[in-house]
């Protein structure tokens, strides 16, 4: 399985190149406890199933979700990506802080 895993953490990776998205915090199949990150979308494979989940302040766990196969969970990783994108844009638009810095929803770059 890690010969798959090494091609799905490509594919992935590859669409985050094409959205713009590699300034977010994000892990591709790092382990449940390695890399942890505040305020992190994850993807992981464990127990023969997928999870995607974002981590919280001081890295807590945030809204899991498990699929049977890779596709959905990475449907679900990338439309995640999407809406901390968007989130983060509307956060600075009305003055408020964002969940962290970061270029893509920088007060500059989305006036």
């Amino acid at each position: 399985m890690n010969s798959k895993i090494e091609e799905y953490k490509e594919m992935i990776q590859h669409d985050i190149d094409l959205l713009g998205y590699t300034d977010l915090r994000y892990s591709l199949f790092a382990g449940r406890d390695n890399n942890r990150d505040e305020f992190q979308l994850r993807i992981e494979y464990l127990d023969d199933h997928f999870e995607v989940y974002m981590t919280a302040d001081r890295a807590s766990v945030q809204g899991k979700y498990e699929f049977e196969t890779f596709f959905d969970a990475m449907s679900k990783f990338l439309y995640l990506m999407q809406l901390i994108v968007l989130s983060n844009r509307r956060s600075v638009q009305k003055g408020e802080r964002p969940e962290y810095p970061c270029s893509l929803w920088d007060k500059e770059k989305i006036e």
